[in-house]
């Protein structure tokens, strides 16, 4: 009895296991983050290899009128970005690593004597996080980012590069073709 018991687990965690896994060119569309989302395009390109394109975009209007001498400025982001990302398959958890370059182009918005020019950045992270499979096309999951955020340098103001180690935590949801 033991042994049927044990067989019939084996079974049902690998017939789980393979109805949510993914497969190669299955395709995803999702967000991330909560403030400042980004659309998210995913491709496997393998069983558990995926590339990610990241696109994300903000605009900040000040309110009210700019003070005599100075000019209102909107504020914009932009950002564009890679991901390859190897999942490790746990049944409706997919567990995954990997390694992302964004590039974020952002002007600064408020009121301005003379209008700052756009800060450029580019991050270079370590990504690690998961998916949890509500069914074998959504899934929700978290991300967490470790790497560089360097900014480049600018003339107005001037700045030079600087390079800071960041961190950040991004909850995600998917929608799976």
């Amino acid at each position: 009895m033991k042994r049927l018991t044990y067989l019939f687990t084996v079974a049902f965690l690998m017939a789980s296991a393979s109805l949510f896994a993914q497969e190669k060119g299955k395709f995803g569309l999702g967000i991330d983050g909560v403030e400042s989302p980004n659309l998210l395009a995913k491709y496997f390109v393998s069983d558990q290899f995926a590339t990610e394109f990241v696109l994300g975009f903000d605009v900040y209007s000040p309110g009210g009128d700019a003070p005599t001498g100075q000019t209102k400025v909107t504020g914009t982001a932009f950002r564009i970005g890679l991901d390859g990302l190897y999942h490790f398959q746990i049944g409706k958890v997919s567990p995954y690593v990997g390694a992302e370059v964004l590039f974020q182009n952002m002007k600064e918005g408020g009121f301005y004597a003379q209008e700052p020019d756009a800060r450029n950045e580019v991050f270079a992270n370590l990504v690690l996080g998961a998916e949890y499979f509500i069914d074998k096309n959504f899934s929700f999951g978290v991300k967490h980012r470790i790497g560089a955020d360097i900014k480049l340098s600018r003339d107005i103001p001037k700045e030079e590069t600087d390079t800071f180690f960041k961190t950040s935590t991004q909850l995600t949801a998917r929608f799976y073709f």
